[in-house]
């Protein structure tokens, strides 16, 4: 069931000891959900429409699993794949798509994206034609996507759209294990030419959450965004979404804010 403002999810009665207002959070848009019991915790603009950058990238992994099973297969990486922004997978090289897929899923790393994408045989128009197919079909109506990076800012969601996303690329297994890896070694398959990645989620620092997984994002017109998943200690799962930090450490310092007036204001054990 989607998780909307109108209908799936319910609003949790206000925390007498603090105001949601009394966070004051810069972000222009955030949501908090309860995902077990589909009830709204906290919220400021969540049907708002803004350009999510590479939150997109939650889509794009999501079209490809259902073209691509054998991720071992090698692509090489060709100067079609190039973007505006710099990428740790050189033009030439060619990797699996296990790799890759790391690459989107912890670095954000925009040249994997297309070759993901163009993996799956579909031209870019194609791929992003099964993207707006696949939200229509999650009840993404806050939700357009324009390219498979991110990078194009007609890539427009809502912080409650956000949540479905979340939840949805979170129920296959290994996008969740991939996305909570504070870094990946790999190598080219010809060249051997070693990579290292790092993600780009710096909640996973904290080893005291459980991060279950997340997805940041940053173009300028987005500003700075973050979508993850913390779990309670009691086996709760709690959504969080920021959609348009000023600044990537303001994206941060507001989502730890956020957590530890869930868990504080809630009574649960996820910090």
């Amino acid at each position: 069931m989607a998780v909307t403002a109108s209908k799936a999810t319910k609003k949790s009665s206000a925390p007498k000891a603090r105001t949601p207002y009394s966070l004051r959070l810069r972000s222009p848009a955030a949501v908090v959900v309860d995902m077990e019991n589909r009830v709204i915790l906290y919220e400021k603009n969540p049907t708002l429409r803004r350009s999510i950058a590479s939150i997109t990238k939650l889509m794009t992994v999501l079209v490809f699993r259902e073209f691509t099973s054998d991720l071992d297969v090698p692509i090489i990486i060709q100067n079609h794949d190039r973007t505006s922004t710099s990428s740790s997978f050189p033009v030439g090289n060619s990797y699996r798509l296990l790799h890759l897929l790391h690459g989107v899923l912890m670095a954000s790393d925009n040249r994997a994206a297309m070759a993901l994408a163009r993996s799956t045989g579909l031209s870019t128009d194609e791929f992003v034609a099964r993207m707006n197919d696949k939200a229509a079909q999650l009840g993404l109506w806050d939700t357009h996507f324009a390219d498979p990076t991110g990078l194009k800012e007609e890539n427009v969601s809502s912080a409650l759209d956000c949540v479905k996303l979340i939840e949805t690329a979170l129920q296959d297994t290994l996008i969740a294990q991939i996305s909570t890896k504070k870094e990946y070694h790999c190598r080219s398959m010809l060249k051997k030419r070693p990579i290292t990645l790092y993600n780009t989620n710096r909640l996973l620092s904290h080893d005291d959450m459980q991060i279950l997984g997340g997805k940041t994002g940053f173009i300028r017109r987005s500003g700075y965004c973050l979508v993850t998943c913390v779990g309670d200690h009691n086996g709760k799962k709690i959504a969080f979404v920021l959609l348009g930090a000023p600044s990537n450490t303001l994206r941060f310092q507001e989502m730890y804010r956020l957590i530890r007036w869930t868990s504080q204001n809630y009574k649960l054990a996820i910090s």
